[in-house]
């Protein structure tokens, strides 16, 4: 009876370590959705690595689907090319896979690893990117707002547009006011140096010298 319980408790606990341990793997993962009609290119970003030959693997549910060995040789990147899957190097200077001709069969998450090959020591470098790939009309609807997310930049473009002409509307307004808060001080100047100024009485005469009548008839 106490081996049946011992019995029990371990395998309580080996269930709970291993719903721990795959609770930390699932938050650890970072998935990108991404939802395409079928005709668009997805990239599957492959990870940072410092080596003159490179060996990457392209996964899908993590199994690998697709793998090519790249070579530096002066300078120059060389890898091997198929129809529906490419590699190519971003402006990062980090390799993408480049999907073509994606089916409702083609969706699924997609990861890219890749080996340091040489020099020595070999290193495997995993990717924490996963790209999940929807195909429009089985598992998601594309809006408008995918264009949108390719053109980041177009949102910056409109900001920087939209504070130009707030701040040329801002200075005009500003320059309005000062003009006509100039000619208001002159006018009102004027008008206090007119009101300065003493004004002649109106009932002053000239003086004259006694005038004794002269009679009509002498």
């Amino acid at each position: 009876m106490s081996v049946c319980w011992m019995f029990i408790i371990l395998l309580g606990c080996w269930l709970s370590h291993a719903t721990h341990f795959h609770t930390t793997c699932i938050f650890n993962e970072r998935v990108d959705p991404i939802c395409v009609t079928g005709q668009e290119a997805v990239h599957v970003p492959c990870p940072n690595i410092t080596a003159d030959e490179i060996r990457l693997n392209l996964q899908k549910d993590n199994k690998v689907i697709h793998n090519l060995t790249c070579q530096l040789e002066n300078n120059t990147w060389k890898c091997p090319q198929s129809p529906k899957v490419k590699v190519k190097m971003q402006e990062n200077k980090l390799f993408n896979f480049i999907l073509y001709g994606l089916t409702e069969e083609s969706q699924g998450i997609y990861r890219c690893d890749g080996t340091a090959m040489f020099p020595p020591p070999i290193k495997t470098v995993p990717s924490d990117v996963g790209i999940l790939v929807l195909v429009e009309g089985s598992q998601c609807k594309c809006q408008k707002s995918t264009s949108e997310h390719k053109n980041p930049s177009l949102h910056g473009w409109i900001w920087i547009v939209l504070v130009v002409f707030l701040a040329i509307y801002s200075l005009t307004v500003t320059i309005i006011a000062f003009f006509v808060w100039a000619k208001q001080r002159k006018t009102d100047s004027q008008s206090d140096y007119m009101n300065t100024i003493p004004r002649a009485p109106r009932d002053r005469r000239r003086k004259r010298g006694v005038q004794i009548p002269i009679p009509r008839h002498f």
